[in-house]
């Protein structure tokens, strides 16, 4: 099965990235195809730069692992020029993208879910 996800809040602000990070996990463990989308805000879970403090979550650090595991990391483009992500910035395993390619994924996954804080 396709599963895709979309993201749109702050990764530190809200908890809707770290459900989706579980909910990817579980569904890679079920043998499914999964695909995060990052749009509005969501896109700096990608930076790699971000230094969250010993005691919180690395987000960044786990949507990393997520793409060495199978997971296809899509980044709006104009969100990420938006908020002055570069393609230097972002984590490896991710990819910048763009509405024409969220639309694709609409058409094509079995199932889809958006968090919208």
């Amino acid at each position: 099965m396709k599963m895709a996800f979309q993201v749109m809040v702050q990764p530190y602000t809200y908890e809707d990235l770290d459900t989706v990070i579980h909910m990817a996990e579980a569904a890679l463990k079920r043998g499914h195809e999964v695909t995060i989308f990052l749009f509005a805000d969501s896109v700096l879970s990608v930076n790699k730069h971000v230094k969250p403090v010993k005691t919180d979550r690395n987000i960044p650090e786990r949507m990393r692992e997520l793409a060495s595991k199978g997971v296809k990391i899509e980044i709006c483009g104009i969100c990420m020029d938006y908020r002055g992500l570069t393609q230097e910035m972002i984590v490896e395993g991710s990819r910048p993208s763009g509405l024409p390619e969220l639309a694709k994924l609409l058409a094509t996954c079995d199932r889809f879910v958006s968090l919208m804080g």
